[in-house]
């Protein structure tokens, strides 16, 4: 979510209004690589104050950015309770039942707001639709994401001629440079003179992690299947002793994960899959299974083939981040937020 950006007055009012507020005070953090959220929310009622972690978040919500703020709040534990409050454009019904399970305050500009300030002030009204159409969220293209993710993985990469680019991202060299603009006029690319560098980390990671579950995965996704062995362990040794010549993948995910820290594996193993065909499933020894635990996702260029770890070529760290991010788990949330300590500072 966006570091640093004091909401619009419109959450800010509506919170105002609430019958025991007296006063709201809002100031951005200092400190906030530390603690996780961007800004701070005084709260006035008429025997105390309460002071609340802030998240601001003027885009409209996805899943994947509210199981980013989940995962940070179920890390805290009991030892140090923090309370927290969501500052958004929009809060669907579906996202406010979540974040009221999880004891989040929130509030958006429809007037949506849950409120609960210790033992005796409690507000919660929700179910009010957005003041205006949310925007296409494909507006920005598979296209787009791939060469962010290839110049968030080898920021050294920015400023290579496009036909260098071209195996390595996966894209003609005419889709490249125009691409490539297009991440500018976006604000994802800084243009310095002739050169370009990343735009806000804050920016980068919401657009990585949202454009990864909402656009270019759908796009990847070849399938699910199900191995010939019993279970998901099995297969992956399989494939650690010998992988069937011609074809080449990458582990994502929690397995990835799991062979990197060790804190998480997860019962699913997505995996980047090349050459992405029928055919290679099939010498893989991969059943078409709606419910099986192996997601094939087509390999988009030299870029999804990171590191070799245990004798299996691992997803960079972005992709295996936005991947824990794009499912249902809270397990795996928990998993990214240690996965980016480490991985991703």
């Amino acid at each position: 979510m966006t570091r640093g950006t004091p909401p619009q007055s419109w959450p800010l009012d509506a919170l105002r209004r609430v019958p025991f507020v007296r006063g709201i005070e809002y100031s951005l953090t200092r400190d906030r690589q530390d603690i996780g959220f961007g800004g701070k929310l005084d709260v006035r009622t008429p025997t105390r104050h309460f002071h609340l972690l802030a998240e601001a978040r003027r885009s409209y919500l996805t899943r994947s950015e509210v199981n980013q703020l989940l995962a940070w709040v179920k890390q805290q534990g009991t030892a140090k309770p923090r309370q927290v409050i969501l500052l958004a454009r929009h809060i669907p019904r579906p996202v406010a039942e979540r974040l009221i399970e999880a004891k989040v305050n929130f509030a958006d500009d429809a007037g949506n707001i849950h409120l609960a300030l210790g033992d005796r002030y409690n507000w919660t009204t929700f179910g009010k639709p957005a003041l205006e159409r949310p925007p296409d969220r494909r507006s920005v293209s598979p296209a787009q994401l791939q060469l962010l993710f290839q110049f968030a993985t080898h920021p050294d990469s920015l400023n290579w001629p496009v036909r260098r680019l071209e195996e390595e991202a996966g894209m003609g060299k005419s889709t490249i440079a125009q691409a490539r603009l297009q991440l500018a006029a976006a604000g994802l690319l800084v243009r310095e003179g002739k050169k370009y560098r990343l735009g806000p980390p804050g920016l980068l990671e919401e657009r990585l992690v949202s454009g990864y579950a909402e656009v270019l995965r759908p796009k990847l996704a070849l399938g699910t299947f199900r191995p010939v062995e019993k279970t998901p362990e099995e297969f992956l040794a399989r494939l650690r002793s010998k992988t069937p010549s011609g074809i080449r993948y990458a582990l994502s995910g929690g397995p990835a994960a799991g062979l990197l820290q060790r804190f998480y594996r997860g019962p699913e193993v997505p995996m980047f899959l090349a050459p992405p065909s029928p055919d290679t499933a099939r010498q893989l020894r991969l059943l078409p299974d709606s419910n099986g635990p192996v997601t094939l996702l087509r390999a988009f260029g030299e870029v999804v083939f990171g590191r070799i770890k245990s004798h299996h070529a691992l997803a960079p760290p972005w992709l295996i981040y936005a991947e824990l991010l794009a499912g249902d788990d809270p397990r795996a949330h928990e998993a990214a937020r240690e996965f980016k300590k480490e991985f991703l500072p």
